[in-house]
């Protein structure tokens, strides 16, 4: 390209800029395109499993007082919202194949926010426990269909997608931990339902720019969907996704019964009250950059080698509270596991659908996801019945430790992905 002055003639070349990642080459709309995916990735999940679904062990003191509430109560709020999820991840897969990932993501995140209006706005028990079970159903409705997406989006950057959008995971729990103590603070008595409205306004938001940036990815001409696609029954009988959904179920009661008593074992250790709270939040910072590192580290040495050795060194960092019940022990467990059981989230969910063809992910994942929410429902059951009649918070974190090694001795029956690209003359233009 040239540019001509009155004395000089300015030369300029024209490059083309790409992204390298997973061994792939993207252009500049697809890079644009990728880094606002998973910018609105991060913020959805954000809202969908921090604020819908994670905060409530943080907001529940503050909003047990307010609707006068027992303990039992409380607690039942929690598990409608688990049920909610559990009752509703495998519809939601089929439901985004059948409409489409953006308009399944809008419907869910659309309920969330509802959810959030209703809980935040309840003046009785039983009016916040229908509620809560909306957050849950909406939380299905998004994270399975969202993922699903983004990789089909981009197949050969799924580790990476999928860690930055796990991220927002770790975001939303940090930002529950600074601000609900705060507006409680100010505002004892409303502080509470402030928050589940503040909540709300970021759904709003999330909605818009889901409405306006996400599109669905590229669809399969008519003459290629009867070859490619696939039964959902092959799917569910499908062994290297069962091995898989297997994985993420035992990760799943691991996971819940760590972020359910690991507080409780700590003041149970004799670690101050402070000390325990400043390692909670230092979990939150951590487990921001764990699923993007690893998800981009996957996606350069492989997912089979990745996986292994996330899941022994989650494994062995369970074991530390165990043998060494003290600040030091603690500080090392929550360190480590910061660092790498985000990450194992996003090896695991990349895992399924590599078990699968790029029309099958929705499906594949949704199935997989059914077992985490069955792991999630399950493990404070178990944990608690260990906890109360048979030693204590060690038999529980014993009983973690377990699950977790049954899942490394299964990851090593993951097979290897199968290779994931869509041609252009198969593909017809983005959908919105």
């Amino acid at each position: 390209m040239y540019f001509k002055t009155s004395r000089y003639t300015i030369k300029i070349h024209t490059y083309r800029l790409v992204y390298n990642g997973g061994g792939v080459t993207l252009n500049v709309k697809d890079q644009k395109r990728l880094w606002i995916y998973s910018f609105i990735g991060i913020i959805t999940t954000s809202v969908v499993l921090a604020f819908a679904r994670l905060s409530y062990g943080t907001i529940l003191p503050f909003m047990r007082e307010g609707l006068q509430i027992t303990y039992k109560e409380a607690g039942l709020l929690g598990t409608v919202t688990s049920f909610g999820y559990l009752s509703m991840v495998v519809t939601a897969g089929l439901l985004s194949a059948k409409w489409g990932g953006k308009k399944t993501i809008l419907l869910g995140i659309s309920l969330v926010t509802v959810g959030f209006i209703g809980v935040a706005l309840s003046p009785y028990y039983w009016i916040t426990l229908w509620f809560m079970l909306l957050l849950g159903i909406g939380t299905a409705f998004t994270y399975t269909p969202l993922i699903s997406l983004l990789v089909t989006w981009f197949p050969k950057q799924k580790g990476l997608v999928i860690g930055l959008t796990t991220s927002g995971v770790g975001i939303g729990i940090l930002l529950t931990g600074l601000m609900v103590p705060y507006i409680s603070r100010l505002y004892p008595v409303v502080g509470w339902r402030i928050s589940w409205g503040l909540f709300a306004l970021v759904g709003g938001i999330v909605v818009f720019c889901i409405y306006l940036f996400i599109k669905n990815p590229p669809s399969i001409t008519s003459s290629e969907t009867t070859e490619l696609q696939t039964r959902p029954k092959d799917i569910y009988k499908n062994k290297d996704v069962i091995n898989v959904s297997l994985i993420y179920g035992l990760i799943g009661v691991a996971y819940i019964v760590q972020m359910l008593f690991v507080m409780s074992f700590m003041i149970e250790s004799e670690i101050s009250m402070t000390q325990a709270g400043q390692l909670i939040a230092l979990n939150g910072i951590l487990s921001i950059f764990g699923g993007p590192l690893w998800g981009f580290i996957s996606d350069k040495l492989g997912r089979k080698q990745s996986l292994i050795a996330t899941m022994t060194i989650t494994f062995a960092s369970m074991t530390l509270p165990l043998f060494f019940p003290t600040l030091l022990g603690f500080t090392v467990h929550i360190v480590v596991l910061s660092c790498t059981l985000t990450g194992l989230f996003t090896l695991i969910q990349a895992s399924t659908m590599d078990q699968v063809k790029p029309i099958d992910m929705p499906l594949a994942f949704s199935y997989a996801t059914f077992y985490f929410a069955a792991g999630q429902f399950i493990g404070p059951f178990i944990a608690g019945w260990l906890i109360d009649d048979f030693g204590g918070f060690s038999s529980a974190f014993l009983f973690s430790t377990i699950c977790l090694g049954l899942g490394l001795l299964l990851t090593f029956k993951v097979k290897r992905g199968r290779v994931q690209t869509f041609s252009k003359s198969n593909l017809t233009t983005e959908v919105n």
